[in-house]
């Protein structure tokens, strides 16, 4: 008869038959955790660290953020989950099991409860020996106690989860092998999958934005439970339980329900004969047997077009994986060589399907290079021209818990494509019919790095659309400078256009605490506002350039190239630097300091009139008076002509004459400051020199460049060999 305790002391015994397990789980928890915490608190405490970042340590260790406890699950989950119901693959044992007087579903609850209760329970002890670790150390449990109630109970949520995957894998085999190569496929299929097809589309799709990744990344989050859990975790450690961490959960918990229910619908349709079988159910063969050949074949397609780049080496790579992946599955299956064909037809329709696949990406047949959004559909635009503003700064500075100061990076594009609305948005769809035009007449086999040189400077730009649909559509396009010369000047004189380029137009007065001008090797703080007393003059310089940077015409920039380069240092700069100097150490925070310089035309009048004011030479910027002479260092030279001066007599060149010195700098530039013009000389064939003034008994030094046509044909002669 069935009862309740008989019930309870199959759950007793079958945790006596895992008691390796129990103590598996055991150490593996104690040493993480309880031993973990004792080390790392009396580390702080020798090195008297902040308590602070001490805590969140701590927090970190054991909430829902830890990565090494996220392994031990997801290695838990695959033994537990084996072990729960290896006795399925046992002749002796189902007949021992089912011949127990016990009703099959309480069986099945009996070992499947256990497998999570377990660890549910080490788990939870040694959170609390944890807890009693801090509270020796004087540490109060109840600032970590909210972090250990949600990290035990998300982590077993998602420890459930792929503890489920895991014993259908067991239930659906007759072996224990299979059923662990079998959660490997469950656990493994659709993310492979994923990355595949992400493969074949970022290298035939040649206007792909980042290979895919922004279009495949929150279906690879979702591909698998163990993506989940991982992406979870990520999730997690940006922060609290957000609104998408708290919909993933939601998700962790429909998915265990499902596999539950699924495992005791399947465990109670098995039969008992399914033991020592490859697999329990014959329907499930070809279900699983076809994705994986299908898989397999695409996978040796693309491995082999990776190395030769061949449609025929790709034929040949779909062949391969098409043939090892059936016969070694029908090998499983069977456990008999000479059924190695006994299903040819399916074979060769999984083939067919790879082939499909490939074909479809090749002959691009979603006419996805090709597509250009109708402007009646569009209802914004943004464009990001990867290589032109390399120089700009996009981020902010951060605190950290220790006081540090540190710069949070972000992308370019994430930046741009954030603050970007472009009203005018004819130049970007011109330039974008322009690229889909020239796509289409390239031959992408013949094309190869030195002939796409030969046609000039390019410019690789992306574009995100926002359809009137609320969808995001991303593209990257390549075209040469020549092309696009008239679109390039109507966006440089876009207002829209440089405000989202350049964080600058976003600062405030407000968020403003100094202003660094930097010239060559020397740089000084023109304006700081300390006590308010230089908050005037701050402002003041910030709506100059502002007001400057914004009516730079494209024409200006094809005549001026930047003099200096000026910093409007925010409050957390600021008080960065000042801890850098409280400390005397020059290298503290140099990473966070130097960033956000932007460049200072001569035309800029308005804030050269305010330097001026803060006592500036700003005149002799423009001016070559203060140059005694002009050093060209001869052997750089060989860059353009791939020759060695190593026998050269003479290592510099040195130029006296003032008219000679006059006329090379009237089209010098500073060599730091050259990429900041998108429209100057940064990409002609150009030689650099130092250029030498002297005021007051110093001597200075500053780095210039100067096309190679431009120079007077006396020094071109003697630089050139």
């Amino acid at each position: 008869m069935t009862s309740k305790s008989l019930f309870f002391n199959l759950i007793q015994e079958d945790g006596k038959r895992r008691l390796w397990a129990v103590t598996l789980a055991f150490l593996m928890f104690f040493f993480s955790l309880p031993v973990t915490m004792a080390m790392i608190i009396g580390e702080f405490i020798k090195q008297e660290e902040s308590k602070a970042f001490m805590i969140s340590e701590l927090r970190g260790l054991l909430g829902f953020e830890n990565g090494w406890i996220t392994f031990m699950m997801i290695v838990l989950s695959i033994i537990m989950g084996v072990t729960s119901f290896s006795y399925l693959h046992s002749r002796q044992k189902v007949d021992f099991y089912h011949g127990i007087p016990v009703n099959r579903k309480h069986l099945f609850w009996a070992n499947y409860m256990n497998g999570i209760l377990i660890v549910a329970a080490v788990y939870g002890v040694n959170l609390i020996l944890s807890l009693g670790v801090t509270a020796a150390y004087g540490i109060s449990p109840a600032k970590l106690i909210g972090s250990v109630f949600t990290g035990y109970l998300l982590f077993l949520l998602h420890y459930a989860m792929i503890y489920s995957v895991t014993v259908l894998a067991m239930i659906m085999t007759g072996s224990v092998i299979v059923g662990i190569f079998g959660t490997a496929v469950f656990e493994g299929y659709f993310t492979v999958l994923l990355l595949n097809l992400q493969g074949y589309y970022g290298y035939f799709f040649h206007t792909s934005y980042k290979s895919g990744e922004e279009l495949f990344r929150p279906f690879l989050m979702k591909s698998s439970p163990f993506a989940i859990f991982i992406s979870n975790i990520a999730l997690a450690n940006g922060g609290g339980i957000d609104r998408e961490l708290g919909s993933q959960i939601i998700l962790v918990a429909v998915l265990f329900i499902i596999f539950t229910f699924l495992c005791l619908f399947l465990y109670k349709k098995r039969g008992s004969e399914s033991a020592k079988k490859a697999m329990a159910f014959k329907i499930s063969m070809p279900i699983i047997r076809i994705p994986i050949v299908v898989l397999s074949s695409l996978s040796g397609c693309f491995f082999f077009l990776l190395i030769r780049s061949e449609a025929g080496w790709a034929v040949f790579g779909l062949l391969c994986g098409m043939l090892l992946s059936h016969c070694v599955i029908e090998i499983i299956y069977h456990f008999d060589f000479r059924k190695l064909f006994s299903h040819w037809k399916q074979m060769i329709a999984s083939a067919l399907v790879a082939a499909m696949i490939f074909a479809s990406f090749q002959m691009d047949l979603f006419g996805y290079d090709s597509y250009v959004p109708a402007e009646s559909s569009i209802n914004s635009v943004a464009v990001s021209l990867t290589d032109e503003n390399y120089w700009v700064s996009y981020g902010d500075v951060t605190q950290n818990l220790q006081g540090e100061y540190q710069w949070e990076y972000q992308s370019a594009d994430d930046y741009i494509f954030g603050h970007m609305n472009l009203k005018n948005q004819t130049p970007v769809l011109s330039m974008v019919k322009k690229a889909v035009e020239k796509n289409k007449g390239t031959d992408w086999k013949e094309l190869s790095s030195a002939n796409w040189a030969e046609e000039g400077k390019w410019h690789d730009f992306s574009v995100k659309y926002t359809l009137k649909n609320g969808k995001n559509i991303y593209r990257s396009y390549s075209l040469r400078d020549a092309d696009i010369k008239e679109e390039l000047t109507q966006l440089y004189e876009d207002p829209d256009f440089i405000h989202a380029v350049y964080p600058v137009f976003s600062q405030t007065a407000e968020n403003t605490s100094a202003v660094r001008v930097s010239r060559g090797s020397q740089s000084s703080i023109v304006s700081r506002d300390k006590n308010g007393t230089d908050k005037a003059m701050t402002e003041k310089l910030l709506f100059a350039y502002q007001q400057d940077f914004d009516q730079l015409k494209v024409e200006t920039m094809n005549k001026e190239n930047p003099v200096a380069s000026i910093q409007f240092m925010t409050k957390k700069q600021y008080e960065a630097d000042s801890t850098r100097e409280g400390n005397q150490n020059s290298w503290q925070y140099s990473d966070v300091t130097s960033r956000g310089f932007y460049p200072v035309y001569p035309s800029f009048k308005n804030t050269l009139e305010l330097l001026r004011e803060c006592q500036l030479d700003v005149d002799s910027w423009t001016s070559s008076e203060g140059i005694k002479e002009i050093n060209f260092e001869l052997n750089q030279y060989s860059e353009y002509e791939k020759e060695s001066y190593e026998n050269s007599s003479a290592r510099y060149y040195t130029v006296t004459d003032p008219q000679m010195i006059a006329q090379i700098m009237s089209q010098a530039a500073i060599e730091e400051y050259v990429g900041m013009n998108p429209f100057g000389i940064s990409n002609t064939e150009r030689i650099s020199f130092s250029a030498v003034s002297s005021a007051l008994g110093s001597r200075s030094e500053i780095q210039y460049t100067v096309p190679l046509k431009l120079l007077p044909d006396s020094v071109r002669d003697a630089v050139k060999p």
